[in-house]
């Protein structure tokens, strides 16, 4: 008849570990767009620093900007770049 001491038990939480992938991390600027001013009939070029690389839309209002005659877009890595040619009034 021997007596057993009790044993006893304790429970412990673990929060679970969260792991961070780089494509998870927001996207921010790291240079924002400037105003520029510019003479009508020039050209201006306008861009912005991403704090990693990611597609860039340009937008004037609603209307997405595509490349033509009128309009420039390159993006290298999180560097983007849009050039306005042949300004007028209504490109402000």
């Amino acid at each position: 008849n021997s007596q057993q001491s009790p044993v006893h038990f304790d429970l412990v939480l673990i929060p679970s570990l969260l792991v961070l992938h780089p494509s998870a991390l927001p996207i921010l600027f790291q240079e924002e767009v400037l105003n520029k001013e510019a003479t009508e009939g020039e050209a201006v070029t306008l861009h912005c620093k991403l704090s990693k690389s990611a597609p860039v839309e340009w937008r004037k209002g609603n209307k997405v900007l595509k490349p033509s005659e009128k309009y420039k877009i390159e993006q290298e890595g999180p560097f983007a770049e849009l050039m306005i040619r042949d300004l007028d009034l209504a490109d402000a």
